[in-house]
């Protein structure tokens, strides 16, 4: 069991792993605090632009619309950054998770992630400078996004630091651990492949458990859901407005084929037991009810 004593030695056990603990920790209150800022101003560009949700002005290739497209771009990003932040809370329970547990495989995992979280603030940079630049074409207000975009070149530029740092972190805390495993273990290789394949035999027999009764619920969710998008297909091409006649046929034609196929499988059901059972059969089974009925058939003697 996991306790807060456990927790502390294993963070302060090295160097390394104080480091890397402080590192994350580090980088998951700058970028916050990055983020939370780059959303307010986000926002504050976001009300200064006329805003219009209609499908076509947001799809329209006119000039004339660039502002309220901005603004439903803007009103997006704020997302985005609320998602970011999310992401580097994760990120620190799990910096904290991989060290008191000592997963090798987490601690490279999060070195990966890291990285991209490095490629996306780049492409934050690109998409703050491509709205910039459309709406100084237009003339519009763009004071908090021009401070948006230089905030935005400071994030990026911090997680690629981190990303460098959190890597070579990453590399010593896995020597770390396979000294650990050593200590543990010694150095025999039989013994620590016997160790590793314990566990994952331990994992796999969890995952395989949880995965049975996850069968039976994605099925029923399939079932239910494909019924709804057949009703809402149906109900969209009723509609008046809708000139695909040929599409209309072919779905009506597909529902009767529907009622159909369940009328007579019902037939068939009710009759099963009424002398259709052995026209059914394959297999080993049919071979024996034909093998019985050659036996129970009349046999004429022609003496």
């Amino acid at each position: 069991m996991v306790t807060i004593k456990k927790i502390k030695e294993r963070v302060t056990e090295t160097r390394w792993s104080k480091l890397y603990v402080s590192a994350g920790i580090l980088q998951c209150m700058i970028v916050i605090g990055l983020q939370v800022s780059i959303c307010y101003l986000n926002s504050s560009e976001a009300d200064l632009l006329p805003k219009n949700t209609n499908s076509n002005v947001l799809t329209s290739n006119s000039t004339e619309y660039i502002p309220q497209q901005a603004a439903d771009r803007l009103d997006r990003i704020k997302w985005e950054n609320i998602a970011f932040s999310s992401f580097q809370c994760w990120f620190i329970y799990m910096v904290f998770d991989a060290t008191t547990y000592q997963n090798t495989a987490e601690i490279l995992a999060l070195a990966i992630l890291n990285a991209a979280c490095a490629i996306l603030g780049a492409l934050q940079v690109v998409d703050c400078i491509r709205w910039l630049r459309r709406l100084n074409e237009v003339g519009s207000p763009v004071g908090p996004l021009m401070i948006a975009e230089k905030l935005e070149v400071t994030l990026s530029a911090v997680l690629l630091v981190f990303a460098v740092i959190m890597s070579f972190l990453s590399f010593q805390m896995s020597k770390q651990f396979g000294w650990n495993i050593y200590k543990k273990i010694g150095a025999d290789v039989r013994i620590q492949k016997g160790r590793n394949s314990l566990w994952k035999s331990i994992i796999q027999v969890i995952v395989t458990i949880l995965i049975l009764p996850m069968l039976y619920f994605a099925r029923t969710a399939g079932s239910t859901e494909k019924l709804f998008h057949f009703v809402l297909i149906l109900y969209q091409t009723l509609q008046p407005q809708d000139h695909w006649y040929t599409w209309i046929v072919l779905v009506f034609i597909g529902v009767l084929l529907d009622i159909a196929s369940s009328v007579l499988g019902l037939i068939c059901m009710c009759h099963f037991n009424k002398g259709l059972k052995p026209f059914v059969q394959r297999g080993n089974r049919k071979g024996d009810l034909e093998e019985n009925n050659k036996k129970e058939n009349w046999q004429i003697d022609e003496d």
